[in-house]
């Protein structure tokens, strides 16, 4: 298997921490680590950023202690140590080069969101957390203040103006607070994290979806999003995936067309915002690229790669490239207008024998979730509307899992090959995430693909 350059960097990272791990000498840096009331882990997992986050090492906890040691020439940045499977059991160290001896505790005996990391050696760590601990607290105040505000059932009354200079009092200190840090820390990597996640202060007054849009519109201000070292910590990788979580809530009630809507507006929000430096427009790039791939998106996926396809071939190994180049020939050969490819079936009829005014063709599976919400509705749509086909392709392998689960749904024209995703109408349809929709006219031409039944109905 041929080792991508990516891939290469994090293997001389992993080397790099297992060789001076193995052998310690002077010119190192030691992180010990105390998980104090342990029970239950065994070892602390290094994840370093970049395009997502990756594993780069793991040390053994060995009577509730561990330590790691890191070249000194490790690059700086913020590193995640996770100690637990579960997501957020985990505790960010900022590692400097500078100093060379990082020390702390972690009661685990408290709750995971009131865990805080003790640090007694490193003062840039200290620093960083004893400002996250009095931040908090500080918005802890002015957050309970504003519920109080927003909740008074008497706006005449003159404990609202009480309660509205409580507020703004509050927010000054606050700011004032932000601003004494980050003079006090200058050029560091604490005053990076703290800097560069500002928070926006809201009208507790307005309904929320007000607020949130409020937030959103000043999102990004006074975010240096051109600085390519922090790329090297969570920073970047939190702002991008925050900034798109308000088009995945479900309380907005988005559309599906609306939700891809608003993630292309997004992404193209987020490209302007990293443009000032080469590398961070390559990073957010392809961290959207990624992210969207993995979730399915195929309509904001294609919007990412025909857009920004000049800057995306600047950071392509060979596997990137070809999946790429796969894509973009499904993107043309699935356009609006083309005729869609013939599936033959187990009974050696085709799609094209089917006699119908529009098909809708639907890749599932009986593993898949969210198919398993769809497929009813499509079952009970395909019965109301018998004048047009409806062919489901599984991507199921169980023929017995395949064959008990579709008895739940008589009303559609089913068909497997039982070799997933390499399934001929699979690769045919360019179909990457389950479930997909395709939308057929008369004459077997696509009018639309779809990742949803919302989006099906709206096109028949």
């Amino acid at each position: 298997m041929k080792t991508t350059n990516k891939n290469l960097k994090l293997l001389i990272t992993f080397f790099m921490f297992i060789i001076t791990a193995a052998s310690f000498c002077q010119d190192s840096i030691v992180i010990q680590g105390e998980l104090k009331n342990n029970s239950r882990y065994a070892k602390v997992v290094v994840n370093k950023f970049g395009i997502g986050s990756f594993a780069i090492a793991a040390f053994p906890i060995e009577n509730d202690k561990f330590s790691i040691t890191a070249p000194v020439d490790i690059l700086p940045g913020v590193y995640r140590l996770q100690y637990s499977q579960t997501a957020n059991e985990y505790v960010d160290v900022i590692i400097n080069g500078k100093e060379k001896n990082i020390a702390f505790s972690l009661d685990l005996f408290d709750e995971v969101e009131k865990r805080k990391p003790v640090f007694t050696q490193s003062k840039e760590n200290q620093n960083w957390y004893s400002y996250q601990n009095q931040s908090q607290l500080q918005l802890q105040k002015i957050i309970a203040l504003q519920q109080a505000l927003a909740g008074y059932p008497n706006a005449t009354d003159k404990i609202v103006a009480q309660l509205q200079t409580a507020v703004t009092q509050e927010q000054q200190n606050y700011h004032k607070q932000e601003a004494t840090f980050l003079k006090n820390n200058g050029n560091t990597w604490a005053a990076h994290m703290v800097q560069n996640k500002a928070v926006y202060f809201t009208n507790p007054k307005d309904d929320w979806r007000l607020q949130d849009l409020a937030v959103r519109d000043h999102y990004w201000d006074n975010v240096d999003a051109g600085n390519p070292v922090l790329i090297n910590s969570p920073l970047y990788t939190e702002l991008i995936l925050e900034y798109l979580k308000y088009y995945m809530n479900p309380e907005m009630n988005f559309s599906e067309e609306g939700m891809n809507e608003g993630f292309i507006s997004s992404v193209d929000t987020i490209m302007q915002k990293f443009s000032a430096n080469e590398e961070t427009k390559k990073f957010a790039v392809q961290y959207l690229q990624l992210g969207f791939k993995e979730l399915g998106n195929e309509k904001v996926l294609q919007h990412i790669d025909e857009k920004y396809q000049k800057l995306l071939a600047q950071c392509q190994d060979e596997t990137d490239k070809t999946a790429f180049e796969k894509r973009m020939a499904g993107y043309a050969a699935m356009k609006e207008g083309m005729q869609a490819p013939n599936i033959t079936f187990s009974d050696n009829g085709t799609l094209y024998d089917l006699p119908s005014g529009k098909t809708i063709v639907v890749f599932w599976a009986s593993w898949c979730p969210n198919c398993m919400e769809e497929m009813p509705k499509v079952n009970a749509w395909a019965k109301e509307n018998p004048n047009i086909k409806v062919v489901a392709i599984s991507l199921d392998e169980d023929q017995a899992a395949y064959e008990t689960t579709i008895q739940q749904f008589p009303n559609i024209f089913h068909h497997t090959d039982l070799k997933k995703w390499e399934g001929k109408a699979v690769n045919d349809y360019f179909v990457y995430g389950t479930p997909t929709f395709i939308v057929l006219d008369k004459d077997k031409k696509i009018v639309g693909k779809f990742a949803s039944f919302e989006g099906v109905e709206k096109a028949k």
